[in-house]
């Protein structure tokens, strides 16, 4: 008695008009992802460098944040100093505070950059699409604490300039951190269940 056997492609090899959309579309957030990577990327290393070697008096940092004042030489208020004039390990508290807090949303771009190229690919259910949800998750939970662990720190080492923290943006990549690494493992328990059903005879 014979036995036939009807082999299905993975999803990513069918060639589909709704999967040549997917690809088209996913080239183009790549893309987008791309460019938005490497602006943060230039956006952080321009207040890197500025922290380090800003010399003039338009850029005033208080307890409350960061003031650019575009024209002439600005009136610099009493709870406030000039960047060009701050001490070096002021400066070099900035420098770390803007390390630590802008280097999980560089990370965050890289892994979505990442996860559509994937897409782009035609690959959608593998292993490696959970990985990039899941990176992508830690790294806005590390983003949501990493200003508070900052300023704490700052305050720790008397290097604290800007002490201003707490915003609802935190609070929003909180949540939507833990939400993705609870859809990271549905995609890897589905991957589990999809394999074991392809190795079932």
């Amino acid at each position: 008695m014979g036995m036939l056997l009807t082999l299905l492609p993975a999803l990513g090899e069918i060639d589909r008009p709704i999967h040549r959309r997917i690809q088209a579309r996913s080239r183009i957030l790549a893309a987008l992802f791309t460019g938005l990577l490497w602006l943060v990327t230039a956006i952080a290393a321009l207040f890197v460098l500025a922290a380090l070697f800003y010399t003039g008096h338009n850029v005033l940092v208080s307890a409350g944040g960061i003031d650019i004042i575009l024209g002439g030489a600005p009136t610099v208020p009493a709870n406030a100093v000039s960047l060009g004039q701050m001490a070096t390990r002021l400066r070099l508290g900035g420098v770390f505070a803007l390390v630590v807090q802008f280097g999980p949303a560089i990370l965050v771009l890289a892994n979505l950059r990442g996860l559509f190229r994937l897409y782009a690919a035609g690959t959608v259910f593998a292993r490696e699409n959970a990985h990039y949800v899941k990176h992508m998750g830690l790294w806005l939970l590390a983003y949501a604490v990493a200003p508070f662990l900052s300023v704490q720190l700052l305050i720790l080492i008397d290097c604290a300039v800007d002490r201003a923290w707490f915003h609802v943006v935190e609070i929003q990549a909180l949540v939507l951190g833990g939400i993705l690494l609870v859809i990271a493992q549905v995609m890897e328990a589905g991957r589990e269940i999809e394999q074991d059903r392809d190795g079932f005879v």
